[in-house]
């Protein structure tokens, strides 16, 4: 069997070590070959954007021999022309701290392309020594320059919801006019990064970039089709379900449940996460390795600082267009998601003879349950552990106990820091409490219409089933004690008065209905009942 790297993100070192590739060169040509020259590609990070670059990289210099055997030595011609290429790797820097912190590691970026090409320039701005850079290529070698940039948004991600962040953009996109303006000099550009910003140069005005990111012809550019998989790691697929005592079909199933379901064009194929792929088959094990990798940090800090529902996130339908730019005064949690990863388009129906709507859900067990960790482990101390009380909690379900469910429930919201906690609403304590259901798979929905009445959560096993009606004590009542009590009844009496728990008598060997009163101002359980 070939070995699998999980760390190795350079195609040379992949072929000259012998390890596993998977062959997307018929994408390189296609792309290298037609009448367009400037590309972005946004796709997740530690998704094969990287791999992909460095592939660029070694064609355009002309490195014939590593090609040996792949779909593009059959397509190319017999000489391949060189050209000199400046790649810049805007995510090799771990954070960037400041506008001081960005303009230095860029110019280390710019020095080091100096260096691998031969050339001097004078210290100056960062923009301006871009500029110079490719200026001095393209005079030196005679040649029209290939640029490629990985991660080109990587500092303004790095410094959103920060003081510094109008100045990183206005940075960032004077530093990208320079490439537009140098057009002339320019062989092939390629721009990779996780999102499309608006505000940056790069996507507005002339010259932009040809957008590869909806484009059906490279919905599979990245990622591993089915095919793939199964041709490419066959070996490794057979060894590792001997291992486990699990059939290939039965392994297959497990792996697209856990892998699969990453679609950024609709009416496509999904694919496999690379890199969760290779780590499956490096670690022998299913286990969540996103969480780890992909998650950035924008992502985290919007939805620490925005309420949402669940609900918005994966159930809206909304068109599906190829022209999105985001504005970064206005992101919508919905659509950082889906170009993160987090999301993937789940369903798509024509809205008009013209016109189709999409909606996005978790693409499979691996993002979903990191998705959920994440929410949860935002509001809570580093030193909260999560798998003992889920695993707890699973256990008071099996056991039919709710008392012991309720309690820990409870205490896990009293748990949650006061500065943690967010802006309060019935949506709040509803997330936390559905995100918990979610994490042990226990199957769940939230507002419910039964009847013309919305009943609020109801979670659902072989054995038992939960409905549960919430109610929140406002944070200015003047007398709590009475109050709870007053909601907790009024809670009790809307689930025995609407017959909210009738549905599910046939489906579960018990019912339970549950009121449960939070207070907006401590975001504790205050009381709970169960019917």
């Amino acid at each position: 069997m070939k070995e699998i790297a999980t760390s190795v993100f350079d195609f040379e070192s992949l072929i000259l070590k012998e390890q596993l590739y998977v062959d997307k060169t018929r994408y390189v040509w296609k792309i290298v070959s037609g009448g367009e020259k400037s590309f972005f590609l946004s796709r997740p990070r530690r998704f094969g954007k990287s791999l992909l670059l460095s592939t660029f990289k070694a064609f355009f210099q002309g490195k014939k021999h590593l090609f040996k055997g792949l779909d593009i030595e059959c397509l190319a011609p017999e000489v391949w022309e060189t050209y000199p290429v400046i790649h810049l790797d805007l995510a090799s820097g771990s954070s960037y701290e400041g506008v001081g912190a960005i303009e230095s590691a860029m110019k280390m970026q710019l020095i080091k392309s100096c260096r691998d090409l031969d050339v001097e320039i004078a210290d100056s701005d960062v923009p301006t020594m871009f500029d110079n850079l490719i200026d001095s290529v393209y005079r030196k070698y005679k040649k029209n320059v290939v640029v490629l940039i990985d991660e080109y948004d990587k500092p303004i991600l790095d410094s959103m919801f920060k003081p510094h962040s109008n100045e990183v953009v206005e940075l960032m996109a004077d530093f990208y006019q320079r490439l537009k303006s140098a057009n002339d000099k320019e062989r092939f550009v390629f721009i990779t990064g996780v999102t499309k910003f608006a505000h940056v140069s790069l996507f507005s005005g002339a010259n932009n970039p040809t957008d590869l990111t909806r484009n059906e012809d490279y919905a599979t550019l990245l990622g591993y089709t089915e095919e793939e998989l199964r041709h490419n790691f066959a070996e490794h697929i057979d060894y590792l379900a001997k291992k486990m005592e699990m059939s290939r079909d039965e392994f297959l199933s497990y792996m697209k449940l856990y892998y699969n379901g990453m679609r950024f064009v609709s009416r496509c194929e999904s694919v496999y996460n690379p890199v969760s792929v290779g780590k499956l088959f490096v670690n022998k094990r299913f286990d969540n390795y996103w969480i780890a990798t992909g998650t950035p940090r924008f992502l985290l800090n919007m939805v620490r600082n925005n309420p949402f529902e669940l609900n918005d996130v994966t159930q809206q339908w909304m068109l599906d267009e190829n022209d999105y730019k985001y504005d970064l005064d206005d992101l919508k949690l919905q659509s950082v998601a889906f170009q993160t990863g987090y999301l993937s388009i789940a369903e798509w129906k024509k809205y008009s003879p013209t016109k189709w709507i999409i909606r996005y859900d978790f693409p499979n067990v691996e993002i979903r349950d990191s998705w959920y960790k994440n929410i949860l482990s935002l509001k809570r101390n580093s030193s909260f552990s999560l798998n003992p009380l889920l695993i707890s909690l699973s256990d008071d379900l099996n056991n039919q106990d709710v008392n012991a469910f309720m309690e820990k429930v409870c205490n896990f919201f009293s748990g949650i820091p006061y500065e943690n906690a967010g802006e309060i609403t019935e949506g709040y304590f509803r997330n936390h409490l559905r995100t918990l259901f979610c994490l042990f798979g226990i199957p769940n929905q939230c507002e419910i219409m039964e009847a013309s009445q919305r009943v609020d959560i109801v979670a659902q096993t072989a054995k038992m089933a939960l409905v549960f009606e919430l109610k929140m004590m406002s944070k200015d009542e003047a007398d709590p004690e009475s109050k709870k009590t007053a909601l907790l009844e009024e809670a009790l009496e809307q689930l025995k008065q609407k017959g909210y728990a009738e549905k599910y008598k046939n489906e579960s060997e018990e019912v339970h209905s549950v009121g449960i009163v939070f207070d907006e101002k401590t975001r504790k359980v205050v009381c709970w009942k169960c019917l």
